[in-house]
């Protein structure tokens, strides 16, 4: 297995680098890493040379959104042509009002522009990919002609199960293809489509890398990610050779997300950012919309009618923060405030986390320390909150252990095209729940001489010892 070098020295005059690029679940921003790796041998070390991230722009962020509604409105469209006469979609109006009629009646105009949004969005994701790749080479010291392969992931277009396939289906934002021939360099992505754990799609897979980047001897530490969504991956200490079958990771609660939903509507759309949470704590935590939100989460993952509108993925059991929001239509007689539902939202996501942990984590007897990450860490109330809640626990950043706060991902994708050019599975039947060990993603050949580079380095010959 590989190992990380913290020190982040270059390894040797020989070393093999691999991008790593990622974007974020909104698609809102990308973050990138430049690792090098001895060769394709157990023991080899991992280093990381450099990391950049920045926002994407408005034009990339609005053309996903598009792209996601017009694939709702679709997917709403067969969903109706397909359900029974006595299956109408009662059962989701008891909960919330309909909305967003105007764009169902729409449909017929969207639909066909669909596949032509999505192209556009690929080329102009594939521009943003190609400019981060040029900008983790500059002044690094590494030459294109060093590089292995560039691995990419990306939310993606999730698309619902239908007759003949009970899956959800995936289509990545990222055009492989494109980026290969533009930069000449082997591109390795669409990770996503091997993992079909019931843990959720789309991040699980990366709980691996995980291991592969923290785990320690001594400790286990739960990378606690308070990001668009509030997501936990535990890393058992690895004092066994399996130990990283013990690696657990949940997606838990819409975090940021809801958030910035509220933060939006305190301030009448003048800002989605509580920045350090000054806004959260002008408010009341409300236990009465805390138990109402409880027992209408736990209500609506028993109705099969709200899967499709409210949940992230329908493997995931993660209500998106729309759900939350809308539920407040049907709250109890009190009114709440914006602020008060602000700041209870706050107290019901650090609730939710904890909640999660302890029922999963409390299996192991190691003690761990907690590695948080996320925007929304910056929100005091919600670092007071979970502090106070997990006070056993103590509170790390991952700059203490070698990695940039903002791209630690990036850094995990790119283990993962490493794990791939070495032939080592990454989805594994132990941690994942897939029927046999596989290789995750697919690879599209760069120029002959790139080419070449992969496979000398697949050959496991470089810099054995």
């Amino acid at each position: 297995m590989f190992s990380f070098n913290k020190k982040g020295e270059r390894i040797s005059s020989t070393n093999y680098w691999f991008a790593g690029i990622h974007i974020s679940s909104s698609a809102s921003k990308l973050e990138a890493s430049l690792m090098g790796c001895e060769g394709a041998y157990p023991g080899a070390s991992l280093t990381l040379q450099k990391s950049v991230s920045f926002d994407l722009p408005e034009e990339i962020i609005a053309a996903y959104e598009d792209v996601l509604e017009s694939v709702r409105i679709e997917q709403d469209s067969v969903s109706l042509k397909r359900s029974s006469p006595n299956a109408s979609l009662e059962d989701s109006a008891s909960f919330f009002p309909k909305t967003n009629t105007s764009a169902r009646s729409a449909r017929k105009t969207l639909v066909p522009q669909t596949l032509t949004k999505l192209s556009l969005l690929r080329s102009m994701i594939v521009d943003i990919q190609e400019e981060a790749f040029s900008e983790l080479l500059a002044d690094s010291d590494v030459k294109p002609q060093e590089v292995v392969a560039i691995a990419l992931n990306d939310p993606g277009i999730w698309t619902g199960p239908c007759d003949w396939e009970p899956r959800e289906s995936y289509y990545p934002l990222s055009d492989g293809s494109l980026l290969a021939t533009r930069t000449g360099i082997n591109v390795i992505y669409s990770f996503v489509p091997a993992d079909w754990s019931p843990l959720g799609h789309g991040r699980a897979f990366l709980s691996f890398p995980y291991w592969i980047l923290l785990s320690s001897s001594d400790r286990g530490r739960l990378i606690l990610d308070l990001g668009e969504t509030g997501r936990w991956t535990y890393i058992p200490p690895s004092q066994t050779a399996d130990s990283w079958s013990k690696t657990l990771y949940r997606e838990v609660v819409p975090c940021g997300a809801l958030l910035n939903l509220f933060t939006r509507q305190v301030t009448k759309g003048e800002s989605s950012i509580d920045l350090s949470g000054k806004l959260s704590v002008q408010g009341k935590n409300s236990g009465e919309l805390l138990s109402f939100w409880r027992e209408y989460q736990d209500k609506a993952r028993e109705s099969a009618n709200l899967q499709q509108r409210y949940y992230s993925t329908s493997h995931s059991g993660l209500l998106n923060e729309t759900f939350y929001f809308e539920a407040l239509k049907s709250a109890p007689p009190r009114k709440f405030s914006s602020l008060d539902a602000l700041c209870t939202s706050v107290h019901f996501i650090a609730e939710q986390i904890k909640d999660s942990v302890e029922s999963n984590v409390k299996q192991f007897a190691e003690p761990y320390d907690v590695v948080l990450t996320g925007a929304a860490k910056q929100n005091g109330l919600l670092f007071s909150i979970l502090s106070t809640l997990m006070e056993s626990s103590e509170f790390h950043k991952l700059s203490e252990y070698g990695f940039l706060e903002d791209s630690f991902d990036a850094t995990a994708v790119a283990t993962l095209g490493i794990l791939f050019a070495a032939g080592i599975p990454a989805a594994l039947t132990a941690l994942y729940g897939v029927k046999s060990d596989a290789l995750l993603g697919r690879i599209v050949p760069g120029t002959s001489e790139s080419r070449n580079l992969f496979l000398k380095f697949a050959s496991g010959n470089s810099n054995q010892r």
